[in-house]
């Protein structure tokens, strides 16, 4: 079989068609999201690392910390927090038990500015999960995700 069949019989077979869509979807929510935030001045990432902070407020949370629980992935989490922390969101310590650390708190600015662009960008991309696929329809493309990331 030549190469351009077997690229053809590749594209039209289901796990192709999947990958695609999976894509698809994946540029549509980031697009959604990127223009709900717009008027917050805020990227996907950063609204991810608020909410990061606020969900384990008032606790303290480390760089590295962030770095690992980070769902849209930043090659350069100083830099990320450094902005947040220009913007009043969050709050940069020296950790008192190991000064090579640095503590990072969501302030209440921050918090409240979470709250309302989280709330923003959920409303624009109109509950789409809620709205679109049943309960068990979403616990199935969350295993098959994970399934995938393995």
């Amino acid at each position: 079989m030549n190469i351009k069949k077997s690229f053809e019989k590749d594209v039209q077979s289901a796990h192709a068609m999947s990958y695609f869509n999976l894509l698809r979807t994946a540029n549509w929510i980031e697009i959604g999201i990127k223009e709900a935030l717009k008027p917050f001045a805020l990227t996907h990432v950063q609204l991810n690392v608020l909410s990061i902070l606020v969900s384990n407020y008032p606790n303290a949370v480390t760089a590295g910390e962030i770095k690992e629980n980070i769902i849209v992935a930043s090659p350069d989490v100083t830099r990320l927090i450094d902005r947040l922390v220009k913007k009043g969101f969050v709050r940069r310590e020296t950790c008192p038990n190991n000064r090579r650390q640095m503590d990072i708190t969501i302030t209440k600015i921050g918090m409240d500015h979470f709250y309302q662009a989280h709330f923003e960008a959920k409303k624009a991309m109109g509950n789409f999960f809620e709205d679109t696929i049943s309960k068990q329809e979403a616990v199935q493309l969350y295993k098959t995700l994970e399934k995938i990331r393995r």
